[in-house]
C-alpha cells in the first residue's frame, strides 16, 4: 500500500497535479510519519505550490531522516536553491551526485542552481553529461535549449526545443521553450498557441505564463503589463503576497499623511480611491485573470509544421 501511494504521489507530481499528490503524501505519512523520501517528495509539492516554508520544513525532515537519500538532498537543494541560498543548494545538489553519480536530473538541478547564481560557464557541461547519460530525455534537451537561449543562440533553442517536443509532444516544459524561441523569432501568434498548450498540460506552468504575457505585450503593451503583473502575484506566493500588500498600505499612510500635512487636500480623496482600487484588486484580481486564461485556453490551435 505504502509503495502504491509512493509511486502515485510521484506521477502526480510528474503530471502537475501537485495539490493530489499533496494529499496522497499526506496518507502516507500518516502511516509512515518516520518515511524521508516522503517528507522529500511532499517538500516538492510543497515548492510548486510556492509554500516556501512549509517546504523547507518538510525538506529537513526528508534530510534528518533519510541523510544517505538522494531525493532528501535534492530536495533541500531545490528548496535552498529557491529561497537564493546558493551555497547551501550547491552542498546539498552535490551530495545527492555523490549518492547517485548517473541521474540526468540531479546534474540538470545542478545545473539550473549555476544559471540562477551567474555561473553560465558551469551550465552547459553539466547539461552535457546529463545528456550522455541519457540522449533521448526530453527533459535535458529542454535545458539545453533554455541554455542555449540565455547565451543568445537562438537557432540551437529551437532545434533543442523541436527535438524535445519530437520524444515528448506532450512536453510544457518543451512547448514553452519553444513559445520563448517563437517570441525572438518575432511570431507572437504561434508563440502564444504553443503557451497555451503548455498551459492546457499545465495550468500552472510560470514559464508558459510568461510566454503568454510576452505575447499580449506585443499585442498590447498595458494588457501585457496586467498580464505580467498577474503572472508575478501569482508566482511569489500568499506570504509575499501578504507582503506586498503591507507595503502599498505603508505607502498609503505616508502618501496620505504628507497630502495632509502639505495642505493638499485636492490629492487626499484621489489617494484614498487608489488604496480602495488596491485593495479591491487584491481581492477580485486573481479570479479575473484566471477567467482570462480560461477563455484563451479555449480553441487552442498549434500551426501545423509543429
Amino acid at each position: 500500500m505504502e509503495d502504491q501511494l509512493r509511486e502515485l504521489a510521484q506521477d502526480q507530481l510528474a503530471q502537475g497535479h501537485v495539490h493530489g499528490a499533496v494529499e496522497t503524501l499526506r496518507q502516507l505519512l500518516a502511516s509512515d510519519p518516520d518515511d524521508g523520501e516522503a517528507h522529500a517528495l511532499l517538500a516538492i509539492a510543497l515548492y510548486n505550490m510556492r509554500r516556501l516554508h512549509a517546504a523547507r520544513y518538510e525538506a529537513g525532515a526528508g534530510v534528518a531522516l533519510a541523510p544517505e537519500s538522494a531525493l532528501a538532498h535534492y530536495a533541500l537543494g531545490t528548496v535552498e536553491m529557491g529561497a537564493r541560498r546558493f551555497a547551501a543548494a550547491e552542498a546539498h545538489f552535490r551530495q545527492a551526485l555523490a549518492l547517485e553519480p548517473h541521474a540526468p536530473g540531479l546534474l540538470r538541478a545542478q545545473a539550473s542552481l549555476y544559471e540562477l547564481w551567474g555561473k553560465p560557464a558551469q551550465v552547459g557541461p553539466l547539461l552535457l553529461q546529463a545528456l550522455a547519460l541519457a540522449p533521448e530525455d526530453p527533459a535535458t534537451l529542454v535545458a539545453l535549449g533554455s541554455h542555449a537561449l540565455q547565451q543568445g543562440r537562438l537557432d540551437e533553442a529551437g532545434e533543442r526545443a523541436l527535438a524535445a517536443l519530437r520524444l515528448d509532444p506532450e512536453s510544457a516544459d518543451g512547448l514553452a521553450l519553444m513559445g520563448r524561441v517563437l517570441l525572438r523569432r518575432g511570431d507572437p501568434a504561434e508563440a502564444r498557441e504553443h503557451a497555451l498548450q503548455a498551459l492546457r498540460i499545465d495550468a500552472t506552468h510560470r514559464g508558459a505564463l510568461h510566454v503568454l504575457s510576452g505575447a499580449k505585450a506585443r499585442q498590447n503593451p498595458l494588457l501585457g503589463l496586467w498580464w505580467r503583473y498577474s503572472v508575478w502575484m501569482e508566482s511569489i506566493g500568499t506570504t509575499r503576497s501578504i507582503l506586498v500588500l503591507l507595503f502599498a498600505y505603508a505607502a498609503y499612510r505616508i502618501a496620505l499623511g504628507l497630502a495632509q500635512q502639505q495642505g493638499l487636500k485636492d490629492w487626499v480623496v484621489p489617494i484614498e480611491i487608489a488604496w480602495l482600487a488596491i485593495v479591491a484588486y487584491t481581492w477580485i484580481g486573481p479570479g479575473l485573470f484566471r477567467r482570462s486564461l480560461e477563455r484563451e485556453l479555449q480553441g487552442v490551435r498549434l500551426s501545423p509544421k509543429f
